[in-house]
């Protein structure tokens, strides 16, 4: 019977110890679980967090594209409303060179150019031919094909004195620019 109760012992203190064992080893597992199952939750978190900010940068990179694409058109649409402003101003030269002020404009303009250069050959429109009529010391040629205005040449034709319409315009068009756009933009700024 004593090696029964050996037996019996030693069978009970294994299964004891083999009961230790699993529960330690249970133990172990929960631990690693919970251990796993936090990291999952922290990589979790970070993916999110990663997302948000990704969305967040397109969301404001989209924006910032909207944005700038807005500009360019309120641009565009700015340059057409000066360009369209500017050229009705052309039409608008052919009304004023039946006034006055134009007549009164080419024959000071054209009287300046004579005493600069000492005479010399004047080059005007058809239509403009009669305002000046005859000028002492030069001659009247209608041959330029311009909106208005005249060229003066010296008598060599070494040097060109150019009073056109067009050209005035061209010399001026940075200022007119800006007065068409302070007229058309400038509103209510004041």
């Amino acid at each position: 019977m004593g090696i029964e109760k050996l037996t019996g012992s030693l069978v009970g203190e294994a299964n004891q110890g083999a009961s230790e064992i699993v529960k330690a080893a249970q133990s172990h597992v929960d631990q690693m679980l919970e251990e796993e199952q936090s990291k999952e939750d922290e990589l979790k978190k970070q993916a999110s967090a990663e997302v948000k900010a990704r969305l967040e940068a397109q969301r404001n990179e989209r924006l910032a594209w909207a944005r700038l694409e807005a500009k360019r058109i309120m641009a565009e649409a700015r340059e057409d409303a000066i360009t369209n402003n500017l050229e009705g101003f052309f039409d608008a030269l052919k009304d004023a060179r039946k006034g006055a002020p134009y007549k009164s404009f080419l024959e000071k303009s054209v009287a300046e150019a004579l005493k600069e250069l000492g005479g010399g050959t004047v080059h005007v429109a058809k239509s403009d031919s009669a305002i000046l009529g005859k000028l002492h010391g030069c001659k009247v040629v209608a041959d330029l094909e311009a909106l208005g205005g005249a060229i003066v040449e010296s008598e060599d034709r070494s040097v060109r004195i150019d009073l056109r319409l067009e050209t005035l315009f061209e010399l001026k068009n940075d200022g007119l620019r800006k007065d068409v756009h302070d007229m058309l933009f400038s509103k209510g700024k004041d």
